[in-house]
């Protein structure tokens, strides 16, 4: 688990995430106005965000608070991936990192004036290492390694400010819940995707691939159980969980929603067709708001 990647688990990895030396895919983030109460949601009000940079690498928001989106981004670079801060009200722009490596997955630390990503760089030896590092939100030093034993990490989510749940690179894929204070690893599930999130009562949500299907599953960190929540939609790794405990996905130009108390299937929400958006991935939820990734 924390060896070194061997040239066909970097080859698929380098599949996943893009190659450093490679052109990054042009993808935008649009933001939404979210209303929820337990029995629906309501999407309205669709914003283009990165307007600024248009034709660029834009992705995997997260929310900091309701105001400011952390993004990775290409902007002012052809290869390289930075951390850029969106503040949603006062519509400024501020560069977090400027850095030799990609930097991805920027992910608010809970309780600390912290966020977490993924930095992949190429060390002397030419492997690619890919691990958790943090920084302070005030840039005020170069941040430091979060787990130095482990150097396969594609994508991360925190439990709690002690626990963090990680994706390992390899064949298959491993998800493991990381413990920060005993420094213990505890096995969660093999062949897993990408999307990791973390529901209002402190369970993990994630997919495993069984079959040809993907199946969105709930893991209890205290109990160490999982079950199924629902049938993930064909094609589509990501999904995020609403305050109302609702699931979201994208399929092409719509968003769908799932009530995992009363719905047999995904439900259609709004089609974003008319602003031209074609494939919906990655999605981000605040209380109120709603940031989707957009690619061709």
């Amino acid at each position: 688990m924390f060896r070194m990647l061997c040239l066909s688990q970097f080859l698929w990895f380098m599949l996943m995430l893009g190659n450093l030396l490679a052109q990054l895919p042009s993808t935008n983030i649009y933001l939404l106005d979210l209303q929820s109460n337990e029995q629906k949601v309501l999407l309205k009000n669709p914003k283009y965000l990165t307007a600024f940079h248009p034709e660029g690498y834009n992705n995997q928001p997260a929310f900091l608070n309701n105001d400011q989106l952390l993004i990775s981004s290409n902007y002012e670079s052809s290869s390289l991936t930075d951390i850029l801060k969106l503040n949603l009200s006062e519509h400024t722009i501020t560069r977090l990192t400027r850095t030799e490596a990609g930097e991805y997955s920027p992910t608010p630390v809970p309780g600390q004036d912290k966020y977490s990503i993924i930095k992949q760089s190429t060390a002397e030896d030419g492997t690619t290492p890919q691990v958790l590092w943090s920084y302070p939100l005030d840039s005020s030093d170069s941040g430091e390694q979060v787990i130095p034993e482990i150097d396969n990490i594609g994508y991360h989510s925190w439990i709690n400010k002690d626990k963090v749940v990680l994706f390992l690179v390899g064949e298959p894929s491993e998800l493991v819940l990381y413990d920060l204070r005993s420094n213990t690893v505890t096995n969660i599930a093999y062949n897993v995707g990408r999307c990791l999130k973390v529901d209002r009562k402190g369970n993990l949500l994630y997919t495993q691939n069984i079959a040809d299907q993907a199946i969105i599953r709930s893991y209890d960190i205290y109990l160490g159980r999982s079950r199924k929540v629902a049938d993930a939609l064909p094609g589509q790794p990501d999904f995020d969980v609403l305050p109302n405990g609702h699931l979201i996905s994208g399929q092409g130009s719509q968003l769908m929603t799932y009530n995992p108390l009363s719905d047999a299937v995904w439900q259609p929400n709004i089609d974003l067709k008319d602003l031209d958006i074609r494939q919906i991935s990655r999605i981000s939820s605040s209380f109120d708001k709603l940031a989707i990734v957009t690619s061709e």
